[in-house]
């Protein structure tokens, strides 16, 4: 089974459980880079509430994803310092920030580099088993319909089930998929996001976050086992990601 997604920065939970769930987990490189989407930004929980951490990257009409390059400013210890004053109440900061911060650390001047490299991290952190790429290392397609391009990123890595997301319903042909021997699986991870002990408990759960957020709360370990079981729960006849 295959997860495509355009490849996230500090990526929310549902995206971490597709790393446990699925063989195959490609990310989305080559669509056209978007405004105030979750591919240099994501959401954390402050003692003033949910805020953005962001990465500021340098902006050109058209440019692609792979193409989009991380601005001078970008100060990631900065960045880390913020994640420590959001969570210094919670048990295992230390060790959440061990698999993020080598990555924000690392000097990538691309942000598909340092994506790539974060979700790498994530990956190993959470036991993950499953073969990540990038569209971008894969032959080119000339299909201009969504549906199409899907479909010829499952046919090169070998997978005939997609995990899509509920939000895809709207433009997924699975008819279309069908011809080209994919089934769909849709994944309501929204509506069933686990819950766990969270920092400002006062505030009420929020659900969405970061993964540093439920990381720093319970450790790499329990979150995996945490994301094992939603996946079992919801496809319990559906081995998890294997390594190939």
């Amino acid at each position: 089974m295959i997860y495509i997604e355009q490849p996230p920065f500090l990526p929310w939970l549902g995206f971490c459980e597709a790393l446990i769930g699925c063989s195959t987990v490609a990310l989305y490189d080559t669509v056209q880079y978007t405004e105030r989407g979750w591919q240099n930004r994501n959401r954390i929980k402050t003692s003033a509430g949910p805020a953005w951490v962001t990465v500021p990257v340098v902006r050109r009409h058209g440019q692609l994803l792979h193409e989009t390059r991380i601005a001078e400013g970008f100060n990631p210890a900065h960045l880390v310092k913020t994640l420590r004053l959001a969570y210094a109440r919670t048990p295992y900061l230390d060790e959440a920030l061990q698999a993020i911060v080598p990555p924000l650390s690392a000097g990538h001047r691309w942000l598909v580099d340092l994506n790539l490299d974060l979700v790498t991290h994530l990956a190993v952190a959470l036991g993950a088993q499953t073969t990540l790429c990038l569209t971008s290392d894969l032959p080119p397609t000339d299909h201009a319909d969504r549906t199409e391009r899907l479909a010829h990123i499952c046919a090169h890595t070998g997978e005939t089930e997609l995990w899509a997301g509920s939000g895809t319903r709207q433009y997924l042909d699975t008819a279309a998929f069908a011809t080209h021997g994919i089934t769909v699986a849709w994944n309501e991870f929204a509506s069933r996001h686990p819950r766990y002990t969270q920092a400002w408990p006062r505030q009420g759960f929020q659900p969405g976050l970061s993964v540093i957020d439920a990381a720093s709360a319970v450790g790499w370990a329990g979150l995996s086992a945490m994301l094992r079981t939603t996946f079992t729960a919801y496809r319990p006849h559906t081995p998890q990601g294997a390594a190939r």
